[in-house]
């Protein structure tokens, strides 16, 4: 099988995120400003798919980092349910790849009439979002040539992580995210390792993955992948909804996936690697720390160690390279996988 695109465009994050830092950084810090002025009481996030995932993320980065309580919308219940909620004093975020997905344009629409401040987020100029949201942020990803996402998801949690930096420390809250493209530059250096691992996953049909708090997005984002890539029930799960019952699930040799970064989740998940290796459960733990790693049944280590907020950029990475390995190992052109297509319009 010819290397997928999907390899190629893993590949192509580092220069896409330098981009993004580099000519979003002006817009971002005036949207910021603006929504200083514009004081929401809360922040809603509306999105599909791929995109869902880094609104989850942002949940998390913008009530941890910038104490603003943040939901995610259900677009549904205007556009097939008719109804309305109040989004007056509310900043609404709306993210899609594409720009074209129906609901959350319509959504996004129907914020704007309110007096909601709504800002869209996209790889696409001129797109259907562009004109729903008062605001634009574009990701800097170039052409997304497979159908799944990679360049443009990591290009999201950046420009929200912009975001969040630019309304707490204004413009030296992008300074320590300078590093961040040669940060992960060296995380794609575990691809070989990664490469030769996912044979022994070529018969896999079920799998757990497992992170929590700021990369409970990751263990979303990673499941998802694997089961457009690969056809593996990939069942995301944070720490504390594994214990309550999923957990009985995890039998001798059941393959579970863990992110574990650095942070104060950290000794937590150490804590459930450690109990399910001594039920015998095969886990497969991405971590920068030892004692993680010391821990796991197939250790993928990180040459770089994040901060937890910005560690998500980096902890999918792995995870897409374990996607797309899988795939291919199972004789499924990951590029093409059954049933999808790169742009879903949804209401």
């Amino acid at each position: 099988m010819k290397q997928p695109v999907m390899i190629k465009e893993i590949h192509e994050q580092p220069a896409a995120l330098a981009k993004t830092l580099k000519q979003e950084s002006k817009n971002v810090l005036a949207i910021a400003e603006a929504i200083r002025k514009y004081d929401p009481a809360f922040l809603v996030l509306v999105a599909r798919g791929t995109s869902d995932n880094a609104a989850t993320y942002a949940k998390y980065l913008f009530e941890y980092a910038n104490g603003i309580p943040a939901v995610l919308a259900a677009p549904s219940i205007f556009t097939i349910y008719g109804k309305s909620a109040n989004m007056k004093k509310s900043l609404v975020i709306g993210i899609s790849q594409s720009g074209e997905g129906t609901d959350i344009n319509e959504f996004l629409a129907d914020a704007q009439k309110q007096g909601a401040f709504t800002i869209g987020i996209t790889n696409t100029a001129g797109s259907a979002i562009t004109k729903a949201a008062g605001h634009s942020i574009m990701l800097r990803a170039g052409k997304e040539n497979a159908l799944a996402a990679t360049k443009t998801y990591t290009c999201q949690l950046l420009s929200l992580l912009m975001l969040s930096e630019a309304l707490k420390n204004g413009k030296k809250g992008f300074d320590r995210l300078q590093s961040l493209p040669d940060e992960i530059s060296k995380v794609l250096e575990v691809e070989p390792l990664i490469k030769e691992l996912s044979c022994r996953y070529r018969y896999m049909e079920h799998s757990v993955i497992i992170g929590r708090g700021m990369n409970y997005c990751t263990v979303k984002e990673a499941a998802l992948k694997m089961m457009e890539t690969s056809y593996v029930v990939a069942q995301p799960f944070s720490t504390a909804d594994f214990l309550h019952g999923p957990i009985a699930m995890a039998g001798v040799g059941f393959p579970v996936f863990i992110a574990n970064p650095s942070g104060v989740m950290a000794p937590q998940i150490n804590k459930l690697i450690a109990d399910l290796g001594e039920r015998r459960v095969e886990t497969i733990v991405v971590s920068a720390l030892k004692s993680a790693l010391a821990k796991a049944e197939i250790p993928i280590a990180l040459n770089v160690d994040p901060e937890e907020t910005i560690s998500p950029i980096h902890y999918i990475v792995p995870f897409q390279f374990l996607a797309c390995y899988i795939s291919m190992s199972k004789g499924i052109d990951p590029d093409a996988p059954r049933y999808l297509k790169k742009v879903t319009r949804t209401r």
